[in-house]
């Protein structure tokens, strides 16, 4: 079992009752601190998301039919990756707009042969587009 300790003083912490919810309750002697530990099971969840993201599997033959798997990993799909920040100057960008579905948009800019770059917006706006091009170094040309 994982040693509780306290976030006030980094001491051990004794078992100490429960809360009304059921939760237990933990008492520091040292600074007579009370308090409940949670377990934060985020970085296992993730993992969980992404092997099921890279693998073959579907979701309807987890346990559950994969409800619970949803339900424990829905925070992840909020998760955006961003593009890296492009130092080096391209002749020539062309930038475009895809509409994805109603009220999102991902404004997308290329080169001849790589994308370089994308910004995830509701619609095509000026603040939108200004987000994108300051990640990306002045062109010659925009198309």
């Amino acid at each position: 079992m994982n040693q509780v300790n306290c976030p006030v003083c980094g001491k051990k912490c004794v078992k100490s009752g429960r809360t009304k919810a059921g939760s237990q309750r933990w008492f520091c002697k040292a600074c007579k601190t009370s308090l409940t530990h949670k377990i934060d099971n985020d970085s296992k969840e993730l993992q969980s998301f992404l092997d099921w993201l890279f693998g073959k599997g579907p979701q309807a033959i987890m346990p559950g039919a994969g409800r619970t798997f949803r339900r424990k990993t829905s925070k992840f799909w909020d998760i955006w990756p961003m593009p890296p920040k492009i130092e080096e100057s391209r002749n020539v960008l062309y930038l475009d707009g895809i509409y994805l579905a109603r009220k999102a948009c991902v404004l997308i800019c290329c080169d001849d042969k790589n994308v370089l770059g994308w910004y995830p917006c509701r619609y095509e706006h000026a603040e939108a587009w200004i987000a994108l091009i300051q990640r990306i170094a002045e062109p010659e040309m925009v198309v």
